[in-house]
């Protein structure tokens, strides 16, 4: 597996694991950095207890007005790194991902994809400099969140 795959596997498996992980908190945040530190992802940050992880482009990419639940970040985005960051959403899940289509298209950012289907909103969003792939649905626990994964555009 190349590094971008894997580092895209590694952003992926976090997103999915952050928040089950919360209770665990530094000893597992430790052996996940690790694991993918050497599948090549560069240096990690994983945050299952809140926090945006290091280096993620806040100025850039707005997040939706909620408690960051946790995230990652693995090297940086001019290695293919990028960053996972989960929101949590107190609202009804559709005007909130339309609030999130809002904010990105407002801040320059083109959707490639944008919409809300079953209960699910998402989209895929760029401008020169960022990708963004968001998702706001049930996190299995009937908590709703906003899911972004943001990498560089041409990374």
């Amino acid at each position: 597996m190349t590094k971008k795959p894997a580092l895209i596997l590694a952003l992926a498996l976090a997103a999915v694991l952050t928040p089950a992980l919360s209770s665990c908190a530094n000893p597992v945040e430790q052996i996940v950095e690790g694991a993918v530190e050497q599948a090549g992802g560069g240096d990690v940050d994983l945050n299952s207890d809140g926090g945006l992880p290091d280096g993620f482009p806040a100025n850039e990419v707005p997040l939706y007005d909620g408690e960051v639940i946790g995230g990652m970040g693995a090297g940086t985005v001019d290695s293919g790194g990028g960053w996972t960051v989960i929101v949590k959403v107190d609202e009804e899940r559709e005007p909130a991902f339309q609030s999130i289509d809002s904010q990105l298209k407002g801040a320059g950012f083109e959707a490639s994809y944008s919409g809300f289907v079953e209960g699910v909103g998402s989209g895929a969003y760029s401008d020169a400099e960022y990708s963004v792939i968001v998702s706001v649905a049930d996190d299995g626990s009937g908590q709703s969140t906003a899911t972004y994964i943001v990498g560089g555009t041409t990374s």
